[in-house]
């Protein structure tokens, strides 16, 4: 991975990464996807076990446990931007 992949990745994620860092996470990152290219490389010789154990959903009734806008107002407050009854926020998809 190189380190402007690193520093792209970052800048999506919302995490400040300085030049240091993306070198010491490119060296981290590229660690793991080399095990992970070893692990998908192994194939198993033998059957896999299988242990059959009854499976089945446990089942309840719906409660209805707060009242219909109960926490908009306090949510609507606490944002930073909003218009009427919507919380406005940045946009964070780009068409590049």
């Amino acid at each position: 991975m190189k380190k402007e992949e690193i520093i792209a990745l970052a800048k999506l994620a919302r995490i400040a990464v300085s030049d240091e860092e993306a070198e010491s996470l490119k060296t981290d990152i590229d660690a793991v996807l080399e095990y992970v290219s070893v692990v998908q490389d192994i194939t198993g010789t033998g059957q896999v076990e299988k242990t059959l154990t009854p499976r089945y959903n446990v089942m309840r009734d719906d409660v209805v446990t707060n009242t219909p806008d109960q926490y908009t107002e306090a949510l609507l407050e606490a944002a930073p931007k909003r218009k009427g009854r919507f919380l406005e926020v940045n946009k964070i998809l780009h068409a590049d």
